[in-house]
């Protein structure tokens, strides 16, 4: 309120710059466009007081959800991140077990060409003890038929 108070004459007037000094008698108060401006401000007022009011209810509901869903995603945030470093150490490690392993299929493919050399030096051998066996064969061949022609004159022989 911005009334002034002034004497005049021994008297005591208050005057109205604003509209707003709440006399009966006030001519400026009473002015019934200045009563319309004056009902617009109120509403106007109380609309954003309102509008105030409903806004922070409505940012408490807003944060009783956001700021836990924030947490999780900071927690999950933390989670993916682990997993994602714990893959990339899995992965350097099978990298450098591959090093290990390649130098293992070298060691392995040498032994597998000493024993196809040894395999074939074991057909060789095979050969000659194919050609052993054979040998072996004819000779029981001719051993039976010396044997056996004279063998069947004695057994004629014998009684049993």
């Amino acid at each position: 309120m911005s009334n002034k108070t002034e004497a005049l004459d021994g008297k005591s007037t208050q005057s109205c710059e604003n509209s707003d000094c709440g006399m009966d008698d006030c001519e400026k108060c009473q002015d019934p466009s200045i009563a319309e401006s004056k009902s617009m401000e109120e509403c106007m007022g109380k609309s954003m007081e309102m509008l105030a009011k409903t806004f922070s209810a409505s940012a408490k509901r807003w944060e009783m959800i956001v700021y836990p869903s924030l947490f999780a995603f900071i927690l999950l945030a933390g989670y993916g991140f682990y997993l994602i470093f714990s893959l990339t150490q899995d992965a350097h490690q099978m990298a450098q077990d591959m090093r290990v392993i390649s130098n293992n299929m070298v060691t392995i493919s040498e032994n597998v060409r000493v024993i196809s050399l040894n395999t074939n030096e074991q057909t060789v051998a095979m050969h000659g003890m194919n050609a052993s066996m054979n040998q072996m064969r004819q000779d029981m061949a001719v051993m039976n038929y010396n044997v056996s022609r004279p063998m069947s004159k004695i057994n004629s022989f014998m009684p049993w």
